[in-house]
C-alpha cells in the first residue's frame, strides 16, 4: 500500500463517518418533528375540548334561561343579569380557546373533527337504538 492508498482509505473511513453521524443526525432531527407535530396535535385537541365543552356550558345556561319567568322585582332582575353575564362569559371563553386553537393549526381544525366524530357515534347510537327496538319486537 502506498502513502495515496493510505490516505485515501483515512478519507474513505472519515467520509463513511461523517455520513453515519449525518444520518443519525438526520434521523433524530425527524423524530424530534413528529414528536412536536404530535404534541401540537394533542395541544389542538385539548383546546378544542375546553371550546366545545364552554359551548355546551352555554347552551345549558341558554335553556335555564328559558325556564326563568319574567324578573318580578329587583332581585329577580339581578338574578337574570348574572345568568346572562354568565352566559356572555362561556361564549368568549368558547371564542378565545377556538382562537387559540386555530393558531396551533390554521389548516386543520380538530373542533371539526371532534363534532364529526360526535355525528358519527351519534349516528351509530341511532343505528344501534333502532337494532334494538327491532329485536325486542321480534321475540315471541
Amino acid at each position: 500500500m502506498t502513502e495515496i492508498d493510505i490516505v485515501g482509505l483515512g478519507i474513505g473511513i472519515a467520509g463513511l463517518v461523517v455520513g453515519v453521524i449525518g444520518t443519525g443526525i438526520a434521523l433524530y432531527q425527524w423524530g424530534v418533528m413528529n414528536e412536536a407535530k404530535k404534541r401540537r396535535h394533542e395541544l389542538q385537541y385539548l383546546l378544542a375540548g375546553i371550546s366545545n365543552t364552554a359551548l355546551l356550558r352555554r347552551q345549558s345556561w341558554l335553556n335555564q334561561l328559558s325556564l326563568y319567568p319574567a324578573p318580578q322585582g329587583e332581585a329577580d332582575l339581578n338574578l337574570k343579569r348574572m345568568l346572562v353575564r354568565a352566559r356572555d362569559d362561556l361564549s368568549e371563553i368558547h371564542s378565545l380557546v377556538a382562537a387559540l386553537e386555530g393558531a396551533v393549526d390554521s389548516e386543520k381544525s380538530a373542533t371539526t373533527e371532534i363534532l364529526k366524530k360526535t355525528i358519527e357515534q351519534g349516528e351509530l347510537n341511532n343505528r344501534i337504538q333502532k337494532l334494538a327496538s327491532q329485536n325486542q319486537t321480534d321475540r315471541p
